[in-house]
């Protein structure tokens, strides 16, 4: 795991401003890896590396790394999990090798096989830039679901890249202006924060990106989305009794946790009351017997310590509790704040970097956590919701309508979705959201039509939200789990985001996702041989800390830069104040952005912004 910069040249060679520029975007991503630091150039290309070790720690692999002949120059963030298996392939075919990484593996495969033959191979979380000196090309990727990161900006006679927007805010031309679409959007509830920048003339990669460029310009593709791998005939034919998919769905979990605890490094696993999390934890046990685990312990409100206690009992995993109280959460927001880019929306945001930050003081370095089950196997509430809109019985006149009405059927798929927004799933709720985001909405009327056949409605609505979740929440999800993680230099891992597992997981019936009102079904089934009892049946309630926490902080919004970005009257001004007081979500998101602009745009330290928080909450009193 690392932080990688570039500096692409369109016309003009690389000069002594460029390699400037690349020192002072690994200065800026300096946290996602202590351990190392090494930078390559050339004419037209200047490339920097950050490195967290985690496999192979010697110097032989430190990055950029080239071929032989020096060809070839990989700069990597992530890890292959497969890479044992493409060596033996590529050592078949001639090729030698001078490491046991992983990187070596992924730049000669790139190398050998091309980048559109190698990447699909590819079974990991990476971001990362290779250049091909034999035909002067610079290739650009991301793994398939966009576990890593990886921010781009066009500036006249350059591309700038790395892993994270602070690192391109980092150059010296470059402006630090915000994107008041942006902006307006994350105000308006949208969950954008990985496929979509807060700062005017940065974008991310999307997942799956693998862009080739060349004088020429940019070619931009994508090698796999789940509109383009999907067989609807596989789900239509699905005839597998309950058995052989639970014996199935557990051999595919421990290749893949297996797989995931490869490391020379120390490991653990966040482990909260939960399903996902809690399997993650008994099975990396079996491969990892000294492990411990992790559980973060809010002293205001609910803590899951306990149910993550059970589970550590019953799978012999001891865990350790991370405390927050209130002073410890001021300390976290405005610091998570800074490495998220984005407002730091929920109250776990702080909770997570506590642990992150746990973790790296007691020498771990790998993290294994559930994160991506609720997507595939059909975990949350609005996607169970989804699939009941659709049973009322008007919808179903309409869609039997269909061939006599297809101007109707179009309005029809693409409005009663209910999703991760909030609680409201009206037709207006849904209309005015497509106006904001109309990319994502496409989406959505596009999985409902490639599940053509799929019987009764009610069931190609349901895959098809659990499968748009792919692509709007869990983008947010891993976005929050990279910057905050990589924060305290700690690597993240997801097994259930094994590219096997989603092969499988995309192509069960709803029935196996959800029956008889329990959600995740099969997947629980399996856990009953793995987890207490109390845990499986307890109801889904996801990580959560109390509003208290941010209690009295809504006052950072009186005089400050939101207010003037958004241009904001002071009566405005007093009407949010008044809002974010009653809200909490409001408030998380209101008070997150100030800090955000103050941080980017107004100089302020975390430090400072900690004490602004105590001292509204002191004047709230």
């Amino acid at each position: 795991m690392c932080g990688i910069a570039g500096v692409w040249r369109k016309r003009d060679p690389i000069g002594g401003g460029d390699l400037s520029d690349v020192a002072r975007m690994m200065q800026a991503l300096a946290h996602r890896g202590p351990d190392d630091h090494d930078s390559w150039n050339n004419a037209r290309l200047a490339l920097g590396h950050r490195r967290l070790t985690i496999i192979d720690p010697s110097p032989a692999a430190r990055e950029p790394m080239l071929t032989a002949a020096g060809d070839g120059v990989l700069c990597y963030n992530g890890e292959v999990y497969n890479y044992r298996a493409l060596r033996k392939a590529l050592e078949a075919e001639g090729l030698t090798f001078r490491t046991v990484s992983d990187t070596e593996v992924v730049l000669q495969a790139l190398h050998h096989w091309g980048p559109e033959k190698a990447v699909p191979m590819f079974d990991g979380m990476f971001a990362f830039a290779y250049f091909d000196a034999r035909n002067s090309a610079l290739w650009l990727a991301r793994d398939r679901l966009g576990i890593k990161p990886m921010s781009v900006a066009e500036t006249g006679d350059r591309l700038l890249f790395a892993s994270e927007d602070k690192a391109i805010l980092a150059c010296a031309d470059f402006p630090r202006r915000i994107d008041t679409r942006e902006l307006t959007l994350r105000l308006a509830w949208q969950c954008r924060d990985s496929s979509y920048s807060v700062f005017d003339g940065i974008e991310r990669l999307p997942p799956a990106g693998l862009w080739k460029i060349n004088g020429d310009g940019i070619e931009k593709r994508c090698y796999w989305h789940v509109l383009d791998v999907l067989e609807t005939a596989r789900i239509l034919g699905d005839r597998a009794s309950d058995s052989d998919h639970m014996a199935s769905l557990q051999t595919l979990l421990n290749e893949s946790v297996e797989m995931h605890c490869i490391a020379d490094a120390s490991l653990a696993t966040a482990c909260s009351g939960g399903i996902d999390s809690g399997m993650i934890t008994a099975l990396a046990k079996r491969f990892r017997p000294e492990m411990h685990g992790y559980v973060v312990d809010p002293k205001l409100g609910h803590s899951e310590a306990a149910d993550a206690e059970r589970t550590g009992r019953h799978v012999g995993v001891s865990l350790r509790r991370v405390p927050v109280d209130r002073d410890r959460f001021f300390e976290l927001w405005p610091r998570a704040v800074w490495h998220l880019e984005t407002d730091g929306w929920h109250p776990s945001h702080s909770g997570l970097l506590a642990l992150a930050e746990q973790c790296r003081a007691d020498g771990v370095k790998v993290l294994l956590t559930g994160e991506g089950s609720d997507e595939l196997f059909g975990g949350y509430r609005w996607q169970a919701s989804t699939m009941k809109l659709w049973r009322q019985s008007w919808l179903r006149r309409l869609f039997r309508s269909k061939a006599r009405n297809d101007r109707k059927f179009a309005e029809l798929r693409r409005a009663p979705f209910r999703n991760s927004l909030g609680r409201a799933s009206s037709w207006d709720r849904n209309v005015v959201l497509r106006s904001l985001s109309p990319e994502l909405n496409f989406l959505q009327t596009k999985l409902f039509d490639r599940l053509d056949g799929v019987a009764p409605p009610g069931d190609r609505a349901f895959l098809a939200s659990c499968f748009y979740d792919l692509y709007s929440h869990l983008q947010d999800l891993l976005h929050r789990h990279d910057r905050l993680s990589m924060a305290a230099s700690v690597e993240l891992r997801v097994p259930f985001l094994e590219n096997r597992l989603i092969d499988f997981a995309i192509h069960l019936p709803r029935r196996h996702k959800y029956r008889g009102g329990t959600s995740k079904w099969l997947l629980k089934r399996v856990a009953e041989t793995h987890l207490p009892r109390e845990n499986i049946r307890a109801p889904k309630n996801g990580f959560q800390m109390s509003e208290a926490f941010s209690a009295g902080t809504q006052g950072l919004l009186r005089g400050g830069l939101l207010r003037d970005a958004m241009r904001w009257s002071s009566a405005e001004v007093e009407d949010l104040v008044a809002m974010a007081r009653s809200q909490e979500p409001t408030r998380l998101r209101l008070v997150g952005m100030e800090m955000l602009l103050r941080l980017y745009l107004g100089g302020e330290t975390p430090d400072r912004l900690t004490e602004a928080l105590h001292a509204e909450v002191a004047g709230a009193k």
